[in-house]
């Protein structure tokens, strides 16, 4: 079973590292705080705009995909 991290100061540097060696460009907040909902995108737990509780990003979630929007409200960092 596969470990899962949450650390937010770890989580912004995975994504700086993943979008520097894939030469993407870095959606995601520089705090990892959505400017929509004012949570910390990598925080092990938030809620939804309906209430519900979720998960939010891990450090080996951000080390391996381009974030590219909020995993609480949704909010699309690309537009």
């Amino acid at each position: 079973m596969a470990t899962t991290t949450y650390n937010i100061p770890e989580a912004i540097k995975a994504q700086d590292w993943y979008c520097k060696t894939k030469i993407l460009p870095r959606f995601a907040p520089g705090n990892g705080i959505c400017w929509s909902c004012h949570q910390n995108i990598y925080s092990e737990k938030g809620r939804t705009r309906t209430g519900y509780d979720t998960q939010g990003i891990s450090v080996e979630s951000a080390a391996g995909q381009l974030i590219t929007s909020c995993p609480f409200c949704n909010r699309s960092y690309c537009d």
